[in-house]
């Protein structure tokens, strides 16, 4: 296999955003069962272990079976995903705020 083929670069760019949406849905998930859940900063230092074992055990495997430009291609796909998700949580945090102005 090729470090350069470009159907590989695709499937890693394409494994990155899929761990980015894994990573960022967890995180979204636990600030939003934090705020009515009972023990938070246990949930949300369990949830950061959790979330951040996964992503260095993925990343581990990518280096180790592949090769330096596999693990370039996910960290993209993830950093991708991270600016997408991003914009869209400011959209959404943006839309309810305006919702809550409205009905005062």
């Amino acid at each position: 296999m090729i470090m350069d083929d470009p159907l590989i670069l695709i499937w890693m760019f394409t494994g990155g955003m899929i761990l980015g949406a894994v990573y960022f849905s967890a995180l979204w998930f636990t600030v939003r069962y934090i705020q009515n859940g009972r023990y938070p900063a246990f949930w949300l230092i369990a949830s950061l272990i959790l979330r951040m074992t996964v992503l260095l055990v993925a990343f581990y495997l990518i280096l180790h079976y592949g090769h330096w430009g596999h693990l370039l291609a996910v960290l993209a796909g993830f950093v991708t995903l991270r600016i997408l998700s991003v914009r869209s949580m400011r959209r959404q945090i943006s839309a309810s705020g305006n919702i809550k102005e409205k009905q005062l």
